[in-house]
């Protein structure tokens, strides 16, 4: 081989390290062959050698050396073979094990959520309104044009009582430059119950984070710890003496780089930098916020949507949905027995506008359990309650699912365009239109037990009616269609749900119809059809 390739050869392969290093800094890929990042990044460096190989052959010989034949047979086999591997990782090959990777538990809403009562402290406070005040807290710090607030403010539980909370951040790569040497010097911490928003600074500032750049990124911290390991997302939360932690899971691909499981998590002195990992049954008891929403969604989407273990089921039988998308100002967490939990509807595959019941998922444990309870999707719930306030355009927050008096029942609050909470709604999840507001929690609580306690717990009465449609009318309530029509020889007026039967659009005046109804009439005089047969 001429001195000249040698020489230019040497170069190449020099300057191809550097690239490698400097991805590989940046990219942080886990070492580990069943991790897809790792395959794309070895492609990406053998791309990158095979070129600057035909350009030194083309430069010093004018057409391609052998070495560089095999290294582009190399790297196209790599590609193809990193290409194949995911398609055979897929749900389509896999479905069963997709849905396999978590088993959702029915269980009953009253048994695993306790009833409000007076002395309890329900959390008023969403993402969006914790956003809203807390971020105007950072005002209180000294050089607080140096930071900023993270946008996810989750929820814990802290000496017993709820908070959302949330880490500063660096501004920019200007201000951590200004920062780096004195770190973060605290947290917000939100109190759900009254909205009060206070500034924590720690007594050992936060020297490591996601916002901080290189030895102290937490990223590139765990990666030099655990070079093998593939991560998911990583939470900000304190422990009961307000030690500030970040907690990062752990995923493990089940077929080749697919079906990642998060069993394990990285727990990481935020800092001192020192971390440990811990299996999910041994997480320390201040653990409240772990599994990432987004994968809690996704293993419940794979569980709903391949119920009999294939991908090819057309007709979409026995499919559901979950009402669940995620926004960071748009869900809602809640504590229940277990813990704090994520609440999503979960609706036919159809998505129709009514649940059929919902998800409860703990963010600590990552178990899912399921509650039949068929009634008013989410947004139903809060067209609603702004329904009642139309005239002050007020919006009402994503709902929290309660357990008011045995009842399920949404909570949400009405806030005004600039953010503040003005009222306070509940919503009956079974009757939507049970459904109430007031200026303050405990006046709303008390006026929605009166209503459900007149209008829900009391036994209905059955009375089962039969005859020829005489007149029949059409109408649209909250999203919902009703039809209204009266029976030959009866002069009563009779309401049913498009929810009672689907072919009632193909009802007519003459057609013959069998009816079970509710003997007491509406407020408006209206007698309400529970099922319907023709």
């Amino acid at each position: 081989m001429k001195k000249e390739m040698i020489k230019f050869r040497s170069l190449a392969l020099v300057i191809t390290a550097l690239l490698g290093w400097g991805i590989y800094y940046i990219t942080l890929p886990a070492l580990n062959f069943r991790s897809a990042g790792m395959w794309v990044y070895i492609s990406v460096m053998l791309c990158i050698l095979t070129f600057s190989f035909w350009v030194v052959d083309y430069f010093v010989d004018g057409e391609l050396a052998l070495t560089s034949k095999v290294s582009l047979i190399v790297t196209a086999v790599i590609i193809v073979g990193v290409i194949i591997a995911g398609i055979a990782g897929s749900p389509v090959f896999h479905a069963k094990a997709y849905r396999q990777l978590v088993d959702i538990e029915e269980s009953t809403f009253t048994k695993d959520v306790k009833e409000i009562n007076e002395n309890d402290n329900i959390a008023i406070v969403d993402v969006k309104t914790a956003k809203h005040v807390g971020d105007r807290t950072l005002g209180n710090l000294k050089n607080s044009s140096w930071y900023e607030v993270d946008s996810e403010y989750n929820l814990i539980l802290y000496k017993g009582k709820q908070y959302r909370i949330s880490a500063l951040k660096y501004g920019d790569p200007f201000k951590w430059y200004k920062a780096k040497n004195i770190g973060i010097p605290g947290y917000i911490c939100v109190d759900s119950a009254n909205q009060e928003s206070t500034l924590v600074e720690v007594e050992s500032p936060i020297m490591y984070s996601p916002s901080a750049l290189f030895s102290k990124n937490l990223t590139r911290t765990l990666r030099r710890q655990y070079p093998k390991y593939i991560f998911g997302k990583s939470f900000f939360e304190i422990d009961e003496n307000g030690v500030p932690y970040y907690i990062t899971s752990v995923k493990t691909p089940n077929i080749v780089f697919g079906a990642k499981k998060e069993e394990s998590f990285i727990i990481t002195n935020a800092s001192t930098g020192e971390s440990k990992e811990y299996k999910t049954e041994e997480l320390p008891e201040w653990v409240d916020h772990a599994f990432d929403l987004e994968y809690l969604m996704k293993v419940v989407y794979y569980n709903f949507e391949y119920i009999h273990g294939s991908v090819f089921n057309w007709s979409n039988t026995d499919v559901k949905r979950t009402s669940y998308k995620y926004n960071i100002n748009y869900y809602n967490t809640e504590i229940s027995n277990d813990g704090v939990n994520f609440y999503t509807g979960v609706t036919p595959a159809n998505r129709s506008e009514s649940n059929m019941g919902f998800i409860l998922a703990n963010t600590r444990t990552g178990k899912i359990k399921y509650y039949t309870c068929s009634g008013a999707e989410e947004s139903s719930a809060q067209d609603k309650v702004e329904g009642l306030v139309q005239n002050y355009n007020y919006e009402a927050s994503f709902p929290t699912v309660l357990n008011i008096d045995g009842q399920e029942t949404y909570f949400m609050v009405l806030k005004d365009g600039s953010g503040t909470i003005q009222k306070y709604a509940f919503c009956n999840i079974k009757d939507y239109t049970l459904a109430v507001e007031a200026d303050s929690l405990e006046e709303a609580l008390e006026k929605y037990r009166k209503k459900i306690g007149k209008e829900v717990i009391e036994p209905e009465i059955i009375e089962k009616v039969k005859g020829k449609i005489s007149n029949l009318y059409q109408a649209e309530i909250g999203g919902y269609t009703y039809y209204y029509f009266e029976l030959e020889n009866n002069k009563n007026l009779y309401m049913s749900s498009i929810q009672n039967n689907n072919k009632q659009v193909k009802l007519v005046i003459g057609t013959e119809v069998e009816i079970e109804c509710v003997m007491s009439k509406t407020e408006d005089g209206v007698y309400t059809v529970k099922s319907i047969k023709f």
